[in-house]
């Protein structure tokens, strides 16, 4: 695989790549061997083969192309001429031995001295006038005399286009040349390899006897794709990249080269990356390919690049316009040929293109009055099958502008995707319809007349991934209807397209200049549920501008209103609104009644999402509190559940993890919940990125936060958006502080002191409180490391954040903001020199996060308190410190417990000795380890200075340290303990 940067490297092919060279070492060591390397067309087999033509042996290689066969032993010719060409005569005879005039036949270059050797008229021999057994007999002399100089190894590319001839002569080699130095890779399709009945003879013979090893190259892993895009790029990928790639490539070295270099030359952004071509290398491959396939293969590879997806046999029937027989066969000979994957499930078959590049490249290659015949005909057969939905697009691809079939098709599908709360289908087909419907046509009244008046992912902001696509049509709506007396009609436009745009792009003002316009219609029209529905939108839309005050009032009056009239709907969803408020101001026992009405209410009117929703609010709101441990027996176990696949739902567990101080377990959550929403991230589906991207910092998986963090500015662009993009800037503040220069973190004290004001103004104290904790530990490291009368920023914003705390502490009345609060005044204390005053604050952070097994908040007080005590008793503060540095070990807190073995170091022997019992093995140098080991395995000092070249007395001490590091007292206690220690 080709870097950018000038260098060759093969990514990603580690595990692979060791199997090869094993097998060039048993080559080496004077055997004949073969490795067949299978994969598909791009995976690489190629390039994984040729890092064995390197080093000190003699390389090979020939590849198979179609119509080869009429070349006898053709592979093998083409392999034999590249090694001969340009050696002096006399070494091309010697190589050829007694077989100069049989192999002349074969080898240009062999003729070619044989016409300098022998008589001028000596008459030429055709292959076929050659006996068979003599050409194979020159073929392993000559093969056998070139590795007696150096192995051999020979690349027989595209085996499965070889001719029959080439195959016989690997499998005489085999026979005759078994202990010779010389390994055969040969590479194939695996499809198109089976194909070949007498290469697939050979190769099981071949395996038999023992000499044959098969390798089976797959698509790269995640981890591999990102490293073949660092070589080729000249920055890091952003993660939209990555995720564009994994979509477009699946794994394929070669569509993800040629995706990457297309993307350069087009300079393409390539935090949001698109192609307005494919790649000519990759549209040509596929070109060659087909053009090998008969008129039937075609035009069924073609239908099935215009369903786009997975279809069964029997749905193949009715557009392919073709008898079952002549379809089966081709989707035979398609399967064969590696463009068509087919699956059996029981008795139903399906199929579908083999990749999303070669179905890409297959439907760019179709004419465009084609293309719309075939959509046609699939739209045809999926709505006479009943399949509206699917029929759908297939229309909307086929039809012209004003098309009254399509439009009529559309519209159905429109009101039949509301009916199911199918969102993302309905958005797609409007963006359609915006394509075929001019603006001023009078059949956007009949769309407006399929939208449901209160759809319940409208209301809920379900949509908001795709909300953008929704901008569109509702605009042309809203064109048709403006001088319509139709307030009803227009109102519901107007608010789905105020929701479309605060909830999609996060344009707040037009969003609530739009929602406004849809309550006056609303109240024009009478209808007082929707003008109160309109009302609390607008409500929302002032929240994700950081009023949630607003919010909280406005939800509370039209709660006591839906509940005069009972209207449900209405009541559920200022509820919902008030649980929010309540939480995020530290309002406890107000939000968890709101919770218990919710599930209540949504328990009645038998809304399952609504009652999932309300159990993942009490999971929030007890991590909130600080009760860790019951929020997560108010979660199901890990695992897939659609249920709790919305962001809600996702962020409670990934915090949950968070705040009982399980870092790995909290980061593993938020990742697979993100996984599930490739390529740039919505506003909502953005809930987990916080709480994931603060635990991959502690849990020292900077990479995985950097990635988050972009992620966060991809979704939220630099602008607010309620507490989740304030809680992106402090994340980042975080990771900038935790990885950047130590002299550049003080700019991040400016940064979190701004976020934790504002998140206060924003009535989240909650939130607020959590920056203020960082913010106070930030603030102590900046005054300890310049001095306070270097960093007067860092000092004000420690007392601020203590101050902030302390408020926040009194107004909430829980223990978990209470140590917080304790916490910044012991930290303000140490700075200050009182380490009376930090002890006594650290004292009482450490009891209350105790009872509430937050182990996280728990250790940092911890560590606190032992500075605290290291000012004035030394050796108290050990026993502290190691319970520090074993609680941040548990968390899964590397820095932290880091920091904490250095201030044990700092307090002398005991200190060190503290911090070696809690290392464990970890704690010994690789030397130390090595005396170990032999000591464990009963060796004496002698034996082990001896093995390793060094003293005895230098052995005992070291012995010595191990000792004191394990907390062992003698070699048999070692010994004993060896498989614990990993000795």
């Amino acid at each position: 695989m080709e870097s950018g940067r000038g260098a060759s490297r093969l990514v990603g092919r580690d595990a692979e790549l060791a199997v090869a060279r094993a097998e060039t070492e048993r080559a080496a060591g004077g055997e004949f061997r073969c490795l067949l390397v299978l994969g598909e067309a791009g995976v690489g087999k190629t390039r994984l083969a040729r890092e064995l033509l390197t080093g000190r042996v003699t390389g090979l290689s020939a590849r198979a192309y179609p119509l080869g066969g009429a070349s006898e032993f053709g592979l093998w010719s083409e392999a034999l001429e590249g090694q001969l060409r340009g050696l002096p005569a006399a070494e091309v005879s010697a190589l050829c031995a007694g077989f100069l005039d049989d192999l002349a036949v074969l080898v240009r270059s062999v003729a070619a001295v044989r016409g300098q050797l022998g008589p001028a008229d000596q008459p030429e021999v055709a292959v076929g006038e050659q006996p068979r057994s003599r050409l194979l007999a020159g073929l392993a002399a000559l093969l056998d005399n070139l590795a007696r100089r150096a192995p051999v190894v020979v690349l027989l590319d595209d085996v499965h286009l070889a001719d029959a001839s080439s195959w016989e002569a690997l499998a005489y080699l085999a026979r005759n040349l078994a202990r010779a130095p010389v390994l055969v890779i040969a590479t194939a399709r695996r499809a198109e390899l089976a194909d070949q009945p007498f290469g697939v003879d050979v190769l099981a013979s071949l395996e038999q006897e023992g000499c044959l090893r098969r390798l089976s190259l797959e698509p790269l892993p995640p981890p591999a794709v990102r490293q073949l895009a660092e070589s080729v790029l000249p920055e890091s990928p952003p993660p939209a990249l990555l995720d564009w790639l994994d979509e477009r490539a699946r794994g394929n070295p070669l569509y993800l080269l040629g995706l990457l270099r297309a993307l350069l030359d087009e300079h393409a952004d390539l935090g949001a990356p698109a192609l307005r071509t494919l790649p000519e290398a990759l549209t040509g491959q596929v070109a060659r390919r087909v053009r090998a396939l008969d008129p039937a293969a075609v035009d069924v590879l073609e239908l099935l690049a215009v369903l786009g997806r997975r279809v069964e046999l029997r749905g193949l029937v009715g557009p392919s316009e073709r008898p079952t027989e002549v379809l089966a066969t081709a989707l035979d000979t398609l399967s064969r040929h590696g463009l068509v994957t087919e699956q059996e499930r029981g008795p139903d078959l399906s199929y579908e293109v083999a990749h999303p590049l070669i179905q890409e490249a297959v439907y760019l290659g179709i004419g465009t009055a084609r293309r719309r015949l075939l959509h046609r005909r699939a739209g045809q057969a999926l709505l006479a099958a009943g399949r509206l939905g699917a029929a759908a697009p297939h229309f909307a691809a086929a039809a012209q502008p004003g098309d009254p079939e399509a439009v009529a098709v559309l519209v159905r599908a429109v009101r039949r995707a509301e009916e199911r709360e199918a969102y993302h289908e309905a958005l797609e087909i409007l963006a359609s319809l915006v394509d075929l419907l001019p603006a001023g046509d009078p059949r956007w009244r009949e769309v407006v007349a399929a939208l449901s008046w209160r759809a319940q992912w409208v209301v809920d902001h379900r949509a908001d991934a795709h909300a953008v696509l929704g901008v569109g049509p509702m605009r042309r709506i809203d064109a048709v209807l403006a001088g319509l007396p139709a307030p009803a009609e227009r109102a519901v436009v107007k608010f789905r397209l105020a929701s479309f745009l605060a909830w999609g792009g996060g344009e707040l003002a037009e969003a609530a200049t739009e929602c406004r316009r849809a309550g006056a219609l609303f109240t024009e029209a009478g209808d007082r549920g929707s003008a109160l529905l309109a009302e609390h939108e607008l409500a929302w839309i002032g929240a994700l501008a950081g009023d949630l005050g607003g919010l909280g009032d406005t939800a509370a009056r039209i709660a006591a209103e839906a509940t005069a009239t009972a209207d449900r709907t209405l009541l559920l969803r200022a509820t919902r609104s008030l649980i929010l408020v309540e939480q995020n101001a530290g309002r406890f026992a107000a939000g968890e009644a709101r919770v218990a009405e919710t599930i209540a209410l949504a328990r009645a009117t038998g809304d399952r999402y609504a009652e999932v929703i309300g159990r993942c609010c009490r999971a929030i709101g007890l991590s909130f509190e600080g009760r860790g441990a019951e929020a997560m027996a108010c979660l199901p176990p890990d695992g897939p559940d659609a249920e709790w696949a919305d962001p809600v739902g996702l962020n409670a567990r990934s915090m949950a993890h968070w705040c009982t101080g399980d870092f790995a377990a909290a980061v593993s959550t938020g990742l697979a919940s993100l996984t599930e929403a490739p390529g740039p991230l919505s506003k909502r589906r953005g809930l987990p990125l916080f709480f994931t991207t603060l635990a991959a910092i502690e849990n020292g998986q900077h990479e995985v936060a950097r990635r988050l963090v972009a992620r966060g500015r991809a979704t939220y662009r630099d602008r607010d958006w309620f507490v989740y993009s304030h809680w992106m800037v402090h994340a980042e503040a975080v990771l900038r502080w935790r990885t950047g220069p130590v002299e550049a973190a003080g700019a991040q004290v400016t940064v979190m002191w701004r976020t934790a004001e504002r998140l206060r103004e924003m009535g989240s104290a909650v939130s607020a409180a959590l920056v203020f904790a960082d913010l106070a530990e930030l603030a102590d490291a900046e005054l300890h490391r310049v001095g306070t009368s270097k960093a007067a920023n860092a000092a004000e914003a420690g007392a601020s954040a203590a101050r902030g705390l302390a408020g926040i502490a009194e107004d909430l009345d829980r223990d978990l903001y209470r140590g917080m609060a304790d916490t910044a005044v012991a930290l303000r204390a140490l700075v200050a020199g009182d380490g009376e005053a930090a002890e006594l604050a650290a004292g009482a952070a450490t009891r209350r996060f105790a009872g509430l097994g937050c182990r996280a908040h728990h250790a940092r007080a911890l560590h606190v308190l032992g500075r605290a005590m290291a000012l004035r008793e030394p050796d108290r503060a050990v026993g502290v410190l190691r319970q520090a540095a074993e609680l941040f070990a548990d968390c899964g807190a590397p820095w932290r417990q880091a920091r904490t073995l250095d201030e044990l170091a700092r307090l002398g022997g005991a200190g060190r000795r503290a911090g070696w019992a809690v290392q464990g093995a970890a704690a010994l140098t690789r030397r130390e380890r090595e005396v170990a080991r032999l000591a464990a395995r009963g060796a004496t000092a002698r034996e082990i200075a001896a093995r390793l070249f060094i003293g005895e007395r230098t052995v005992e001490t070291h012995l010595g340290r191990v000792y004191a590091k394990l907390g062992v007292g003698s070699k048999p206690q070692l010994a004993a303990r060896a498989t614990e220690f990993e000795l």
